[in-house]
């Protein structure tokens, strides 16, 4: 248990000590829980309420109260255990707002103003008919990929030469003592360890400026920096033997304004829209009591827009893993849609969104729409990621864990007390992608050529929803209001959904929010 434990968190770059290890087996132990969830709490607490400091044996008390309400668990004791459907149904947290936007006390009236009115809802960007369409995914050839991967840094770097008001970029592996400019993507050198760190930083150039050639990098003389396998920077330094870059300044791509539109909601009342992200039944069972109580509130608050993100049949529910099923795949997914399309009220309008964890689907991402087949009239399809206008409000989605995936691989040094999520986040508005990461998760399949069509975020939008492992969060990011309202079910219990209030005139648009336990 302890290696096992030690292993996770040196996926996050963390080695405690001997005592720390012994106080976190205690916990394990204390609430049943295995390390991965024990190690994810503590990322999500150290981003949010210690700066990312280390674990000690000091900040492990406090964290294990935050633990013990996070998981709304207090010591076991030896008894006859509960069924699943029961464990959900004792929670003592149900409505609890764990975060609210802006943070004052107003209260919020989330009844429907106008019950007539529904929202038009416009996919924004490339037309999905190619994800629909059948193909080949995963089939791409290695010089189509290096040609998608070349083209991200040439139209990022034209950007970063406007930036720095510089003509061209110089190639990262000339021998020159004196400072220039280099274009290229953060990669990790595998000789030095299978994990980003400063001593694996390698910048790799593109074929037009640097003959693809790729330049260990020296950064001892920044005094903050941020990167991850993928990103695209401009790096200005020496390289005085021809073998090393010294660094002494990092440019990221510039981040785009929020998008100027005429927002056309004024005199319909407020926009009142809820947000879930799957899974939507307990890891154990596939009776979906959580999914029924979001029902529930959808149709108590009767918002104008409800958007559901997947996973719906998770493939990490144990149930799918071994085998134990009543249904298909695809028969236990048509039984949950059947649920939400005959029980959510017509005047409410519904975006599904998928997921590569839905096992019935494809495992890839972007992933297509489901098919519309049967779908009730106030149901919209649409793919992960995507962005859609609603009213001239862009609201951008992803029902993927990027900021989980990035934190994992990211490598920092910044001021104490700068603000870690928010970091992640303005890494998808910098290098306008929703999944920059390369290479990405061991646990996800990006097609590439399909990735370049369906995943690129060129703009700043109104409203950007990061659903993640990571703890909850709403704050404003470049002038966007992000939400990671986290899962709809979290361990055994029941996670939170989010809720939000928009209103708008001419291009204004103003944005009140909440995440509640479900």
């Amino acid at each position: 248990m302890e290696e096992h434990l030690l292993n996770e968190f040196e996926e996050f770059g963390l080695t405690p000590n001997k005592r720390v290890l012994e106080k976190c087996i205690e916990l394990l132990k204390k609430y049943e829980i295995t390390p991965d969830t024990l190690v994810n709490h503590w990322i999500g607490y150290a981003a949010t309420k210690l700066n990312d400091e280390a674990p000690s044996l000091e900040n492990m008390i406090l964290f294990e109260k935050d633990l013990s309400k996070e998981l709304s668990a207090k010591t076991k004791v030896k008894s006859e255990p509960l069924s699943t459907s029961s464990k959900f149904s004792t929670r003592n947290n149900a409505g609890e707002v764990v975060v609210k936007y802006p943070a004052d006390d107003a209260v919020i009236n989330w009844t429907r103003s106008n019950e007539t009115w529904e929202p038009d809802i416009q996919l924004h960007g490339t037309a999905e008919t190619k994800l629909t369409t059948k193909y080949n995914y995963m089939f791409s050839r290695l010089r189509d990929k290096f040609d998608v991967l070349e083209e991200q840094i040439n139209d990022l770097g034209d950007l970063v030469k406007r930036k720095l008001g510089i003509d061209d970029f110089d190639p990262n592996s000339v021998l020159k003592s004196e400072t220039f400019h280099t274009i290229g993507r953060i990669c990790c050198d595998a000789t030095s360890g299978s994990r980003l760190n400063t001593s694996s930083l390698l910048l790799e150039g593109t074929r037009n400026t640097s003959s693809g050639q790729s330049v260990p990098l020296d950064v001892s003389q920044l005094r903050e920096f941020s990167f991850f396998p993928g990103q695209v920077v401009a790096v200005e330094g020496s390289n005085p033997t021809g073998k090393k870059m010294v660094v002494t300044s990092v440019t990221t791509p510039p981040i785009n304004p929020v998008l100027k539109t005429d927002v056309s909601i004024e005199g319909r009342g407020p926009l009142n829209v809820m947000v879930a992200c799957g899974p939507f039944t307990l890891p154990d069972d596939l009776e979906f009591a959580p999914l029924v109580e979001f029902i529930q509130q959808v149709n108590a608050l009767l918002p104008h827009l409800v958007i559901i993100m997947g996973p719906f049949v998770d493939v990490k529910n144990k149930k799918v893993e071994c085998g134990d099923l009543d249904y298909t795949y695809q028969e236990q997914f048509d039984i949950v849609m059947k649920e939400l399309q005959s029980k959510i009220t017509n005047s409410v309008q519904v975006c599904i969104i998928p997921s590569w964890r839905d096992v019935h689907y494809r495992t890839v991402y972007p992933t297509p729409p489901f098919p519309q087949e049967n779908k009730a009239p106030n149901f919209n399809f649409f793919s992960d990621p995507c962005v859609l206008n609603v009213n001239g409000i862009f609201i951008a989605l992803t029902s993927t864990d990027i900021l989980f995936h990035l934190s994992k691989e990211e490598i920092a040094v910044t001021p104490h007390g700068s603000d870690r999520l928010g970091r992640l986040v303005s890494h998808l508005f910098s290098q306008q992608s929703f999944y920059p990461l390369n290479p990405p998760s061991e646990e996800m399949s990006i097609d590439l050529e399909q990735a370049e069509d369906h995943c690129k975020l060129s703009f700043t939008p109104h409203l950007l929803f990061v659903p993640s492992d990571l703890r909850h969060f709403i704050k404003n990011v470049s002038g966007c209001v992000v939400v990671n309202m986290e899962r709809a079910v979290k361990g055994f219990c029941g996670g939170t959904y989010s809720r939000l209030q928009i209103t708008g005139e001419g291009s204004s648009v103003q944005i009140k929010a909440e995440i509640v336990r479900l």
